[in-house]
């Protein structure tokens, strides 16, 4: 191939890179309907899976043959594991997009609760957050696995802990007969996330933004889910109680702060065991740990940035520079909080290194 026909196939190539840029702009700035992060998701991993791996080779092979000159043989070697990594970055892409956002890992946490009646001994919790319903288009059987994975651990309770949307109440239509079958012995119970308010789109109106916002209520009590907006609810065990307290987003800005956790926890017994809601974990430290009371919360929010490397009990992932508690479980003094990275994806449509998980809590007194 002469050098005429290599500059015009780089620019017409460069050309399409800058269009399709432009496109994305366009589309998220008029996110209008519940199909929409959909198809900017799909172009977005479109982009990554083709693009990144090339990025790598380009730069690597850049700098092997900078160096052909002085020292052919690193400059070979260099080459030749440009286009290895190239291809592993290919391959890893193509799987995370593929079979990795599906597969689940099911994670299973024994805690040692303060002030836990003894009746609630072996209690099981299994939370779900961060779905993102409208991100996932028509993939079924994705749904269907996740669904059976509830259900086969035989939950007390199920607890959702926000974002079952992007933005739109009608991105939860397809789903709401399947969500209806995940059960549990005392109920599903659910708050909600930053995403679910419909504040990432353009409304013609107010009032169109008000009743999106009562269909997405109602869409949750029709899958079976008691929302507990700044509420509580006693689960009763015998002559013991357990409090589920639940405040709507409470969150660093620009995240909006609607939750009231005064309200939800006002007059509640003083030697009350309190397990809270909260979808943005910043609201732990913002709030929760001057509330002793309040044995343990349960977040979502950050999905992990969908990335990470974990290797034995070592985790490294870029949301730890946003949030100090990112993933999974911490401990202050007598307060736990555990952070899910969830079971959706926003933007990319896939997770690279740290899976999906599904959290199972097995609750125990502390005597």
């Amino acid at each position: 191939m002469n050098k005429k026909w290599q500059i015009l196939l780089y620019g017409l190539h460069t050309l399409f890179f800058i269009c399709t840029l432009i496109l994305f702009q366009y589309s998220v700035s008029r996110l209008k309907g519940p199909d929409s992060y959909f198809w900017i998701e799909k172009l977005i991993g479109l982009l990554f899976l083709f693009y990144t791996p090339k990025l790598i080779y380009t730069v690597f092979n850049g700098i092997g043959l900078l160096l052909r000159r002085c020292c052919q043989r690193i400059s070979k070697l260099i080459r030749l594991f440009s286009g290895i990594l190239a291809g592993a970055l290919f391959l890893i892409l193509l799987y995370s997009l593929t079979l990795g956002r599906y597969n689940y890992k099911i994670e299973t946490v024994n805690l040692t609760l303060e002030n836990l009646p003894a009746e609630f001994d072996h209690f099981k919790i299994v939370q779900l957050s961060d779905i993102h319903l409208g991100s996932f288009g028509e993939s079924y059987p994705g749904m269907r696995k996740l669904v059976g994975e509830v259900n086969r651990l035989q939950p007390d309770i199920i607890v959702f802990t926000g974002d079952m949307v992007n933005n739109f109440a009608a991105e939860m239509s397809p789903w709401i007969t399947l969500f209806q079958e995940m059960k549990a012995s005392y109920g599903k119970y659910a708050i909600t996330g930053n995403h679910d308010y419909g504040d990432y789109t353009r409304w013609p109106t107010e009032t169109d933004k008000r009743n999106n916002l009562n269909q997405f209520f109602e869409n949750m009590k029709s899958m079976g889910f008691h929302m507990l907006n700044n509420d509580r609810i006693p689960i009763v065990e015998g002559r013991d109680t357990l409090w589920l307290v639940g405040v709507e987003n409470w969150g660093n800005p620009p995240f909006p702060r609607y939750g009231k956790l005064d309200v939800a926890i006002d007059s509640l017994p003083g030697q009350a065991c309190i397990i809270l809601l909260s979808h943005d974990p910043s609201h732990w430290r913002g709030e929760v740990l001057q509330v002793p009371r309040i044995a343990l919360t349960l977040s979502g929010h950050t999905h992990a940035m969908q990335f990470g490397i974990k290797i034995g009990k070592n985790e490294w992932s870029p949301a730890q520079y946003i949030y100090p508690e990112y993933d999974g479980l911490y401990r202050h003094q007598n307060q736990y909080l555990y952070v899910s990275r969830g079971q959706g994806y926003l933007g990319f449509p896939g997770r690279i290194g740290l899976r999906p998980v599904i959290t199972e809590f097995i609750l125990h007194p502390n005597r």
